[in-house]
C-alpha cells in the first residue's frame, strides 16, 4: 500500500492519497487538486476514487473538481443526501481498489451526515489497518456537535454513540483525521497529526465519559464561536462547489480602475502585513493578513456575494491568496492593485492610517485614565489570561458589538500577535470609528515585559 498525507495550513485540513498496484483513492480533498495529481504521479497510479467523509463545514470541498479532471468515481454518504453524481454508500456497505477494502461506518454526530472509512489491505490480510474518521475522532478531541444549534444536544446524544461505536474498534489501527490543531472543527485538538485508537481510548478526553449527559456538557459547553461560512461551505459541499476553470481569473488591475471600482461598492481585502496596512491603506478596507488565518477570518466576515480586490503585499502572493479565499468559497475575485497600496498613493488617492501603540505605552495610559481596550481573541484564550481592564470582544463579533461603544472615542484593540487585533480594527474603522489604536504584540509582548495577567471571567 501507497500512502501519502496531505496538509493543508490554514485551515489546518489533512487529506490523504492511498492506493494499491495501478489505482489509487483521494480522501477529503481541498478545491486545490494540484498536490493530489503530483502524488499520483509520485505513485505511478491512477486516481480512480474520492472518499468523502462528511460534508465539511469549513471549506469547500475539491470532490468535483478532482472528478472532472481525472473521471474518479466520488464515494459519500448516503445520509449526506448529496445531489451531485456519486456512490452513495450505506452503514457497513464495502468496495475494493485494488488490493485496498474500505468499510463505511455512520458516525453522526459532528455533523449528520459524519462516516468513517476502516481500511484493510488485504495484501497483508483481511484484518484493518488504519481508519479515515473525518470529524469524528481527531487527534485528542473530537468533532464539534454544535454547528446545528437547533440539533445540538440530538447531536452531542448521536456523537457519544458514534464514539462508543469507535472504541470497539482493535487498538492497533491507525487513526488519519480531516483536521489538525488549528482548526475551529474541534476545541483541543493536538498538533499530532496521526493516532492510533488505543492511544485515543486511553488518552482523547472526550472518550473518557462513561455517561451521555456528562459527555453532553463538556462538549457543549465554552465551545468557541462557529465561522460564518460554516454552514454556507456545508450547503455548497452538498450540491458539489463551482468548477474553478469555470471562474472568471483575477485581473492586474491599475489604481483608477480600482478606484472607480471602489466607488461602485467594490470591497477591498488588504492580505499584508499589519504593519504595512497600519501605515497607509485604501479606506475602508478589510485587513486579513496572509500571515494570520486568512482563510478562516475572510471566510468569517466577508460577504461571500462580495466582488473584492486584492491588495497584496507582492504579485507572487496572489496564488496563495487565491487559494486561501477559494477555499472558503470566496469567489467573486476581480483582481488586485497593480503596485500596491504605494501605486494608489503615488495616484494620488486618499489613504487612511491606523495608530499604533506599545505595550509599555498602553501600561502607563492604563495608570492614568483607561481607554476602552478590547482584546479581540477568542473567549478560551481570554480566561487563560488576559491584560487587566480588558473587555473581551472577538475579532469577528465586531460587526455586531461595535453598536456598545462610542465611536468618537479611542479604541485600542489587541490580540495575542496584532494580526487579528488589526482586522478588528479594520472592522472598526468600516463602522465609522475615528481614533482606532492597534497595540502591537498583544498579549505576547505583555508577558514578555513580565507585566501581570487575569485569568477566568472576570477582568
Amino acid at each position: 500500500m501507497h500512502f501519502a498525507q496531505i496538509y493543508i495550513p490554514g485551515i489546518a485540513q489533512c487529506s490523504y492519497v492511498l492506493g494499491s498496484g495501478k489505482k489509487c483513492v483521494v480522501v477529503d480533498p481541498v478545491r486545490d487538486i494540484g498536490p493530489y495529481l503530483e502524488q499520483a504521479k509520485e505513485f505511478g497510479m491512477e486516481i480512480v476514487a474520492i472518499l468523502e467523509t462528511h460534508l465539511h463545514a469549513d471549506f469547500l470541498s475539491g470532490h468535483m473538481e478532482l472528478a472532472e479532471k481525472t473521471g474518479a468515481k466520488i464515494y459519500a454518504p448516503q445520509i449526506a443526501n448529496c445531489t451531485f453524481p456519486h456512490k452513495a454508500l450505506v452503514d457497513g456497505e464495502e468496495f475494493t481498489v485494488e488490493n485496498l477494502r474500505f468499510t463505511l461506518l455512520e458516525t453522526p454526530g459532528h455533523t449528520p451526515d459524519c462516516s468513517v472509512y476502516v481500511v484493510s489491505d488485504m495484501e497483508r490480510g483481511n484484518e484493518p489497518v488504519l481508519v479515515f474518521t473525518g470529524d469524528t475522532l481527531l487527534v485528542g478531541d473530537v468533532g464539534r456537535p454544535d454547528l446545528f444549534p437547533s440539533r445540538e444536544e440530538e447531536l452531542a446524544e448521536k456523537l457519544y454513540a458514534s464514539l462508543a461505536r469507535l472504541k470497539e474498534l482493535p487498538d492497533h489501527l491507525e487513526v488519519y483525521p480531516a483536521h489538525g490543531m488549528g482548526s475551529l472543527c474541534g476545541r483541543a485538538l493536538s498538533a499530532k497529526l496521526w493516532s492510533t485508537i488505543g492511544t485515543e481510548r486511553r488518552h482523547n478526553y472526550a472518550l473518557q465519559y462513561t455517561d451521555v449527559e456528562s459527555f453532553k456538557d463538556a462538549l457543549l459547553k465554552d465551545m468557541p464561536s462557529a465561522p460564518d461560512h460554516f454552514a454556507r461551505c456545508s450547503q455548497i459541499n452538498r450540491q458539489g462547489p463551482q468548477l474553478l476553470q469555470e471562474l472568471s481569473q483575477p485581473q492586474r488591475m491599475v489604481a483608477s480602475d480600482v478606484n472607480a471600482a471602489v466607488e461602485k461598492g467594490v470591497t477591498i481585502l488588504d492580505t499584508r502585513s499589519y504593519l504595512a496596512f497600519a501605515a497607509s491603506h485604501i479606506p475602508r478596507s478589510y485587513s486579513i493578513s496572509k500571515y494570520g488565518n486568512l482563510a478562516t477570518f475572510a471566510g468569517w466576515v466577508i460577504p461571500p456575494e462580495d466582488d473584492l480586490i486584492l491588495v497584496l503585499e507582492r504579485p507572487s502572493d496572489l496564488s496563495i491568496v487565491m487559494k486561501a479565499l477559494y477555499n472558503v468559497g470566496l469567489d467573486h475575485i476581480l483582481g488586485y492593485l497593480d503596485g500596491s497600496v504605494e501605486a494608489w498613493i503615488n495616484h494620488g488617492l486618499p489613504v487612511e492610517q491606523i495608530e499604533t501603540i506599545s505595550l509599555q505605552k498602553l501600561h502607563q495610559w492604563q495608570q492614568n485614565e483607561p481607554p476602552l481596550i478590547l482584546d479581540t481573541r477568542a473567549k478560551n484564550e481570554w480566561k487563560v489570561g488576559h491584560i487587566p481592564g480588558t473587555q473581551l470582544a472577538p475579532a469577528p463579533d465586531i460587526r455586531t458589538l461595535h453598536t456598545q461603544w462610542d465611536p468618537e472615542q479611542p479604541v485600542i484593540v489587541l490580540c495575542n500577535t496584532s494580526n487579528r487585533s488589526m482586522t478588528a480594527a479594520s472592522l472598526l474603522k468600516r463602522q465609522g470609528f475615528k481614533r482606532v489604536i492597534n497595540a502591537v504584540g498583544g498579549t505576547t509582548a505583555w508577558t514578555a515585559q513580565g507585566l501581570p495577567m487575569y485569568m477566568g471571567e472576570n477582568s
